[in-house]
């Protein structure tokens, strides 16, 4: 009966149309979760613009029909709503579909804004929503790593969707039908000399625990620049690793809930409160109105 009632929802015609009317409601997510489609939405970015994703039905692009900017990672998405305007170059490492490189351009069109997705059926979605936005975000094929070359990403292709591959093998451990696959894989250091960076301000880092591995591979610009990381930290040991290679620069760190503004700041790394750190130099905290 389950499955018979997801078929007859999936066909229903005009599901976008009636639910741009309804999402005016207080739907509380145990409800507006469920009430899902396929089409193009448009995001507001409030006092910055709108720009366009295609909503293929999970999670993410659901949250945002639904909330808006206030969906998904609200205070992540606030921290970097706030970075932006001061960053001429941004770099979304683990991309996805693109959600942080298009509020990115839609914030600061100028910036040199640089994805890299390695999954190839996601990297597809990434593609097209930045074409729905004219273009203007450079998209890698590849993952990134301390090395360049080939690396190996453990995937489970089955799903059409899938927000956690990675290529530490213990982080899907358990999980059914987790297949290796070969992809390309650069460095930060040489993403930034390919496209001619002179310095980086901005980087978002979410690749399942493989963050001590981004950060290695461009060590002698994290201490020439000190960018800004939104970095996702999901368990003690990458914190650890991440602190003993950042500690001497002077960062301050902030544990973002997604819940609570302005973030906690802490003065050690450990597993997020929920998936990522703000860490970044004091003037620039306090420029986003961070305090001391």
């Amino acid at each position: 009966m389950k499955t018979l009632l997801k078929r007859i929802y999936d066909v229903l015609p005009f599901k976008q149309a009636i639910f741009s009317l309804l999402r005016v409601l207080p739907f509380p997510p145990s409800i507006y979760q469920h009430l899902h489609f396929q089409g193009i939405i448009r995001v507001r970015v409030p006092a910055h613009g709108t720009f366009l994703m295609r909503h293929h039905g999970y999670m993410i692009e659901n949250e945002m029909f639904w909330r808006g900017i206030k969906g998904f990672e609200k205070i992540s998405f606030e921290l970097w709503i706030r970075l932006c305007p001061q960053a001429n170059t941004i770099l979304d490492i683990g991309a996805n579909t693109g959600v942080y490189a298009l509020i990115a351009k839609t914030v600061n069109p100028r910036a040199t804004i640089i994805t890299a997705e390695p999954v190839e059926r996601i990297f597809a979605k990434l593609e097209e929503n930045i074409a729905l936005n004219g273009g203007g975000i450079i998209a890698l094929k590849a993952a990134v790593t301390d090395h360049e070359g080939e690396v190996t990403l453990y995937d489970i292709p089955e799903r059409e969707h899938m927000n956690a591959v990675s290529l530490e093998r213990d982080h899907l451990a358990g999980l059914v039908g987790v297949r290796p696959v070969n992809v390309a894989a650069h460095t930060v250091k040489s993403i930034a000399a390919t496209h001619g960076l002179q310095r980086i301000d901005l980087l978002k880092i979410d690749v399942e625990t493989h963050e001590p591995e981004v950060l290695a591979g461009f060590m002698d610009i994290l201490e020439r620049d000190r960018p800004t990381l939104l970095i996702e930290i999901l368990n003690d040991r990458v914190a650890e690793r991440i602190e003993a290679m950042i500690g001497k620069l002077g960062y301050r760190f902030y544990n973002i809930d997604d819940v609570t503004w302005p973030p906690e700041r802490v003065t050690t790394l450990s597993a997020s409160k929920h998936f990522n750190f703000l860490l970044c130099q004091p003037q620039v905290a306090e420029s986003i109105g961070l305090s001391a």
